[in-house]
């Protein structure tokens, strides 16, 4: 059994599975439908963080508890905003250890803190000026071997797991391997001749 580093879930196969790569199909297509960074999933994390805080402190001053404890909850509801930078780094990182937690919001933490997705818009878009050496080097830290079927001894390309049209990084947790069937497949097109070809190392617009 392998486990999706993107819900936590356990499966006996991965859509995509290497030495630094380890997500799931569901999570693969989640993430690219998505279309966006990751600054918003952390605010509207913060956000929920803050009704909580919220919350609790409102029942705390309606309960029959100690008066230090009115104050207390007094004192968050003049401005929770500073409990919510106080707590929110551990409240966060316990969440997204849980993998109970599968929704949206934390998949799209987990993506960003292993590298798949850009935590805010880049300044530039396209790929990067070394994106030759780039997709060399994930060639050979793949052993030259596509990581969907095995294939070796064939036209080798590097495809982003989330798209870099959908926000997708460049880093090397978010590039595999594949031949071109299952490039052409993964895109559920026919690459034009001479596009994406090995002795170029471009690929397409993910």
């Amino acid at each position: 059994m392998s486990v999706c580093k993107i819900c936590l879930k356990s499966y006996q196969t991965l859509r995509y599975r290497s030495s630094r790569v380890c997500v799931c199909g569901r999570c693969t297509n989640d993430l690219n439908s998505y279309k966006q960074v990751a600054e918003k999933a952390y605010h509207e994390a913060r956000q929920m963080l803050e009704r909580g805080i919220i919350r609790r402190a409102q029942s705390d001053l309606l309960s029959p508890k100690p008066s230090w404890i009115h104050e207390k909850a007094a004192r968050l509801l003049q401005d929770p905003s500073s409990e919510v930078e106080r707590a929110f780094p551990g409240w966060v990182n316990a969440l997204v250890a849980n993998p109970e937690n599968r929704s949206k919001i934390f998949k799209i933490i987990r993506a960003e803190r292993r590298g798949l997705l850009h935590l805010d818009r880049p300044h530039r878009w396209g790929y990067p000026k070394n994106w030759a050496e780039v997709a060399k080097a994930i060639r050979k830290l793949d052993r030259f071997t596509c990581v969907a079927c095995n294939a070796t001894g064939v036209e080798l390309h590097v495809h982003h797991i989330v798209y870099a049209s959908n926000y997708g990084t460049h880093q090397k947790t978010n590039l595999v391997t594949l031949c071109r069937s299952c490039h052409e497949l993964e895109h559920k097109r026919a690459f034009d001749e001479g596009e994406n070809m090995a002795n170029t190392d471009l690929v397409p617009d993910d």
